[in-house]
């Protein structure tokens, strides 16, 4: 049975003239709905039991197994608040459930939970690229991994396709053992090795 992960919001007004920016409003917090909050999240799930998600859904209260830092420590609050979203892209893209705690430990690296952060310091953001949302991804490679649909800047920093991209990307340019080694705590960020 697949979970939807549901807004909380009455409704949504989104604003998608050229150049502006697509965001839900701030408030807008997605839910597991209350019918299946009495079994968590385990790190065996099957594909059918992930949560769904759109580009609408926002941050929620996480209703899955403990999750731990893999250096030991734990996440931000700012951090978890994802998780739940993180776990539908995840199914998405196949990605086992056990690698959240990996992923989540490179949003807290990147962005700390913020889908609105730009990095502009780097050499990526010199060269007219910044990071930005959570996953800290740029401009090209965004639109060159973005889920169908959703190939526009604007959604850069939407968080559902930010992180869609994201493991899109990781997927395909490093392979499952990237996920393995964000789950060892090696938050190299996107390079190899």
């Amino acid at each position: 049975m697949s979970r939807r992960i549901a807004l909380t919001a009455a409704a949504v007004t989104l604003s998608v003239s050229a150049g502006a920016a697509v965001m839900p409003p701030a408030h807008a917090a997605a839910t597991v709905p209350a019918e299946n909050q009495a079994v968590p999240f385990s790190k065996n799930l099957k594909w059918s039991e992930y949560p769904t998600a759109d580009w609408q859904t926002r941050d929620s209260r996480w209703l899955g197994f403990k999750l731990r830092h893999p250096s030991g420590g734990k996440f931000y609050p700012e951090v978890t608040r994802w998780a739940n979203l993180v776990l539908a892209v995840m199914g998405e893209h196949r990605v086992p459930a056990k690698f959240l705690p990996g992923i989540l430990a490179q949003i807290q690296q990147e962005s700390s939970g913020n889908p609105y952060a730009v990095n502009r310091w780097d050499s990526n953001a010199a060269a007219g690229h910044p990071s930005k949302g959570l996953l800290q991804v740029i401009a090209p490679t965004y639109r060159a991994y973005a889920k169908p649909g959703y190939t526009s800047i604007r959604f850069q920093t939407v968080p559902y396709t930010n992180i869609w991209a994201s493991l899109n990307y990781v997927k395909d340019r490093y392979g499952m053992r990237k996920f393995t080694l964000w789950n060892k705590g090696h938050n190299q960020g996107y390079y190899l090795r």
